[in-house]
């Protein structure tokens, strides 16, 4: 995998990120794949990389459980 050029860089591959984080009760596939306890809900997060000129070059979508993650985010103020 190559290593990401700076924002800057003309042919920079991935620029930023967007992330969309949702939380639900899992189907039953889901449930049985992840080794659910009954009641243990899902947290899905949908991970979309942008180049600098706004072109999408990747799309990562999980399904993860609920009471086995902490997802911690940090951002500057506008």
């Amino acid at each position: 995998m190559a290593s990401p050029r700076p924002c800057s860089s003309p042919s920079a591959t991935t620029c930023r990120f967007r992330e969309e984080v949702r939380s639900r009760m899992p189907s039953a596939d889901e449930a049985d794949r992840l080794g659910l306890a009954a009641g243990t809900p899902v947290v899905l997060i949908c991970r979309t990389a942008f180049t600098a000129d706004g072109r999408v070059v990747e799309v990562n979508e999980m399904v993860l459980d609920a009471s086995a993650y902490v997802l911690e985010y940090e951002f500057d103020a506008p």
